[in-house]
């Protein structure tokens, strides 16, 4: 029940009138059939009342089409997201498959020093850092180089 509209108006025998109505229904009504029926109360010039229904019919409520709505929008960034969470999903998948896998050992040879390649260094260098330093002890050190007058 949307409108009771009073109008007041009178209209003289053997003649028409028109009456403009308009409503705006809920928004959950939209794309729902209803039925719509619109009812005439009148009286006569005696007194007597009268209601005649002047509309009795089933009607779609449907809404004007603007090309994008905020439903259709969300929809297709849901998919968007819902895609390449997928898409993240199989890549994780795939990345842990190949992760599993032992890598090929390769073979490197016993030819360094303690794991170091020391190739790369020039002779002279390397002839310095094996020369044998001598090696004194911190107390000798310490009376050499206290200042003593020798």
């Amino acid at each position: 029940n949307f409108t009771a509209l009073q109008l007041g108006t009178v209209v003289p025998p053997a003649r028409q009138a028109t009456f403009e109505c308009s409503f705006i229904p809920a928004e959950p009504m939209g794309g729902a059939p209803f039925g719509l029926v619109i009812n005439l109360n009148y009286e006569d010039g005696a007194g007597n009342v009268f209601q005649d229904a002047v509309f009795n019919q089933t009607v779609t409520i449907t809404e004007k089409e603007d090309g994008l709505d905020g439903e259709t929008i969300f929809t297709y960034v849901f998919l968007s997201a819902l895609g390449l969470l997928i898409l993240i999903g199989l890549h994780q998948l795939l990345e842990s498959r190949k992760r599993r896998r032992p890598a090929p050992k390769v073979e490197t040879g016993t030819s360094s020093h303690n794991g170091v390649d020391l190739s790369w260094i020039p002779q002279e260098t390397l002839n310095q850092i094996n020369k044998a330093s001598p090696k004194r002890s911190p107390r000798k050190r310490s009376q050499n180089s206290a200042g003593s007058d020798e």
